[in-house]
């Protein structure tokens, strides 16, 4: 794709003007986020089509499940008798109902048990009787695995021959709810600046809009990729939005990226990092998601891409020295891009993000390196699959070939953009406006399976 200046005439008709075309091909508006990489967020999402299919619930909320792990720990509070000495019985008390008869529950000691029988309610949740898994009838059950916060897990199952039916466990998933929000930019031309419109090539195909919509565009995609980031949601547990405008009406936002993950796998570093602290958050997220072969795309802001590069540095080149082969008289490029990380079977790629690197944005200066503390900030963001469908994508409301990704339209004045001709008008000044809209959300359908490294 091509931009090059031009001048408004006789070519610059309506049938090939960009606006036009996108209302008719909407999927064009992808190609050009393809051209603004810096808004990263947007370039990934946006540029690869991952567009949410949920169906939208009432004007602006749409949901989707996440089903966790379906095997699930029991917290013990203390209660119980018994050691289970000579293979007598024993009990323990748990508060949740997770087990079942028969069940294998093994303790955080390591000594395994089999359950006996349906449980009975006591004052602290459940009581179950169990039998040490063990041939050794000198074997004991310790007070200790009794005690209050520890947790006890499912280990398998151990029925008799002949035995009657098996047990079931019902997992229901979790429900994450967000909600649309609608970004909008205007922009108004005068008839002076009319004539100054930039042509784009693709394809074959030329298209051409006014210069000055470039700048509102990139005003526009920038805004949209902050709130993208970092927007909150205004809505309150039951729907109801708890910000209104000047008139009372409702102002819909939902949460953005960072607010959906912050609850995920969040840790700290000083600015400091060593390939070591990268493989052990890259363990943590693998125990998390439960995934082999993982794939995560890191953000961050420069201050990060500076401290990953001196880790991988450290790494490749131990005694902090590059080496390479200069020839004498001849120009010489050293130097090595350090953009992706292989380990435990994963693998992270490294994204500049510049919105964690706007000093309009972020004033917070780490006094030692003379960088934004929120340029350290490295966000996992998992861009494989949950169930079939991709981990992270955007919402769009829209139906029936209607789609309010990016919706740009002309309100002409004295001035009309496609015909100087028209005597009609929609208001009296000498210029005509542009107006841009996008109405979406952000899906992170599995928070837990991504992560924050951030400066403390």
């Amino acid at each position: 794709m091509k931009f090059h200046k031009g001048s408004y005439g006789k070519e610059t008709v309506q049938s090939n003007a960009l606006v036009t075309n996108l209302l008719k091909y909407p999927e064009i508006a992808k190609t050009l986020i393809r051209q603004y990489p810096q808004y990263s967020l947007n370039y990934f999402v946006d540029g690869t089509s991952r567009f949410a299919k949920e169906e939208i619930i009432g004007d602006n909320a749409f949901k989707w499940a996440v089903l966790g792990r379906t095997n699930r720990p029991s917290t013990l509070t203390g209660g119980g008798a018994g050691t289970g000495a000579g293979n007598a019985s024993f009990t323990f008390e748990v508060e949740e109902n997770y087990i079942n008869p028969n069940d294998i529950v093994r303790f955080q000691d390591g000594t395994q048990a089999i359950v006996i029988g349906e449980p009975t309610a006591s004052a602290g949740g459940f009581m179950f009787s169990a039998k040490l898994q063990t041939s050794d009838a000198t074997a004991t059950f310790a007070a200790a695995n009794r005690t209050a916060g520890k947790t006890v897990n499912t280990a398998g199952s151990a029925f008799t021959e002949g035995s009657e039916r098996g047990y079931e466990n019902s997992v229901y998933p979790d429900w994450y709810v967000n909600y649309l929000s609608i970004s909008r930019k205007a922009k108004s031309i005068t008839g002076s600046a009319l004539t100054d419109i930039t042509w784009i090539e693709n394809n074959g195909e030329r298209l051409w809009f006014f210069t000055e919509q470039k700048i509102m565009e990139e005003d526009f995609l920038y805004e949209r990729e902050i709130n993208d980031w970092y927007a909150q949601s205004t809505m309150d547990v039951n729907g109801n939005a708890k910000v209104f405008d000047s008139n009372g009406k409702p102002i819909v936002s939902g949460d953005g990226i960072l607010r959906q993950i912050d609850a995920a796998n969040v840790d700290t570093y000083n600015g400091t990092l060593t390939e070591e602290r990268i493989t052990d958050f890259l363990a943590q997220l693998s125990l998390n998601t439960g995934e082999t072969n993982s794939h995560w795309i890191v953000y961050t802001g420069t201050a990060g891409k500076v401290a990953f590069h001196k880790a991988m540095k450290d790494l490749v080149y131990p005694s902090g020295n590059l080496i390479y082969d200069a020839r004498v008289g001849a120009e010489t490029e050293i130097g090595v891009n350090f953009t992706t990380y292989n380990a435990l079977g994963s693998r992270l790629t490294l994204a500049h993000c510049p919105i964690f690197d706007d000093p309009n944005l972020h004033t917070d200066i780490d006094p030692a390196s003379g960088y934004l503390k929120e340029s350290f900030r490295m966000v996992f963001l998992n861009f494989g699959q949950t169930d079939g469908v991709a981990n992270i994508e955007r919402k769009v409301k829209g139906a029936g070939g209607i789609n309010r990704s990016m919706i740009i339209k002309y309100l002409p004045g004295m001035v009309d953009p496609f015909n100087q001709a028209q005597m009609m008008a929609v208001s009296s000044r000498d210029s005509f406006s542009m107006e841009i809209l996008s109405e979406s959300g952000m899906v992170v359908r599995n928070p837990l399976s991504c992560g924050q490294l951030i400066f403390a």
